[in-house]
């Protein structure tokens, strides 16, 4: 089950993050100012926040196998069509529907893990499916990059395109929503020994309204989310374009920032497995040390010159630690363990519905201080950012999951 999740939200990274290293090419193609690729990869964003609202709330009532077939065969086709669409509205619209099916990813296989895996076990299981769209962050930087240089920025996402359809008919076939499905026994009765009546079946949406929407401590994680999400994707989507504009090729620039997700990797393996196995499923202790990190790192971008390699990949290698394990204990483990199961899917994309705000906002400022202000004043809004989740998440320092009906 965690391979197949592994592999599908990998897979849909090479139809989000394609873009990334696309954009330097297609400013040079069409003529597009910063700002305008702002507005484009903006939209994403946009259109995810819609759509985590409405497939979190889906996937908790329907189950979640149907609803990633359709969603990444979409964003597949939505790749394809933006690769042929003209600027800038097309290009707008295109990219935005490309985020709303995107939504169908992360609250779906959010609800898997949860019905699979105890909260005992969460963080470390966590860590390896968080290691998927890093990993699929990578390979698609590395491979659109080739592609963009090479053949063209329309290519970076054609090609894409085609593997996130192959992995959409692996995925429907492979994956299972709960061991229940199967006829294993339930998460609850794995962790307490005794079966728990209702199984996988839909608990009602009071419950779930009352797990998410109402629930404080859901509110501080999305608003930690939203802030997070500023830093993370002024990284993933505008540090190439820095790079370039420094002097780094676009090859070069793309592969030395794909360091990114590797240290992701090794950020979510350490902060999974210690938060499980030395902080009894307490996740903030590890979250807002990193954060605080993130935030000085930020605010130091500037000061790393482009052309020393070294020094290059092991501050990314830093700033990827702290993003990306912060990023999945909030938006993943901290969402299961605060909400249950039974509203799994729904406090995810709750959640991630305020990364994608955020990811919107940072996009667009970021294009829009790098062409006004200068590059300085964009990295102190992703510090900002990182800080501001910081507070927040220490508002649950002490927090663990377990302890109700439900898992």
């Amino acid at each position: 089950t965690v391979g197949v999740v592994f592999a599908t939200y990998a897979t849909y990274y090479f139809c989000r993050q394609n873009i990334a290293a696309a954009l330097p090419a297609m400013q040079a193609d069409l003529g597009l100012s910063r700002a305008d690729l702002g507005q484009v990869t903006g939209a994403l964003f946009i259109g995810y926040a819609l759509g985590q609202l409405a497939f979190g709330a889906m996937s908790d009532r329907h189950g979640p196998r149907w609803l990633l077939l359709g969603g990444m065969l979409a964003s597949a086709a939505l790749n394809v069509a933006f690769a042929f669409s003209r600027p800038l509205v097309p290009m707008i619209v295109i990219w935005g529907l490309n985020g709303f099916f995107q939504a169908t990813g992360f609250p779906a296989t959010t609800k898997v893990i949860a019905n699979w895996f105890p909260p005992s076990a969460r963080g470390r299981v966590s860590a390896i499916r968080g290691a998927d769209y890093p990993t699929g962050s990578l390979l698609v930087m590395l491979l659109a990059g080739w592609l963009a240089e090479h053949y063209g920025w329309r290519w970076a996402f054609i090609v894409p395109a085609m593997v996130l359809a192959a992995s959409a008919v692996h995925t429907f076939l492979r994956l299972r929503a709960a061991p229940e499905d199967v006829g294993l026994p339930c998460v609850e009765e794995q962790e307490g020994g005794e079966a728990v009546a209702g199984g996988d079946r839909f608990h009602g949406w009071g419950y779930v309204l009352g797990m998410t929407v109402r629930n404080p401590r859901i509110w501080a994680l999305g608003l930690a989310f939203f802030g997070l999400s500023i830093t993370r994707y002024g990284f993933s989507i505008w540090a190439v374009t820095y790079l370039t504009e420094q002097g780094a090729s676009l090859s070069r620039a793309a592969a030395i920032t794909g360091v990114l997700w590797l240290g992701g990797i090794a950020g979510n393996f350490g902060a999974g497995w210690a938060s499980d196995i030395h902080l009894n499923g307490r996740r903030a202790p590890i979250v807002v040390p990193m954060l605080v990190a993130l935030a000085a790192l930020s605010a130091l971008f500037s000061r790393v010159p482009v052309t020393s390699t070294w020094l290059l990949i092991g501050y990314l290698l830093a700033v990827g630690a702290c993003t990306y394990a912060s990023d999945m204990m909030i938006v993943h483990t901290m969402a299961m363990d605060v909400a249950t199961r039974k509203a799994a899917s729904t406090a995810s994309g709750f959640i991630d519905c305020f990364g994608a705000l955020g990811s919107a906002g940072t996009v667009t400022m970021t294009g829009y201080l790098a062409d006004t202000v200068g590059w300085g004043a964009a990295f102190t809004l992703w510090a900002v950012g990182a800080g501001f989740a910081a507070i927040l998440v220490a508002t649950l320092w002490n927090f663990r999951g377990g302890g109700g009906r439900w898992a």
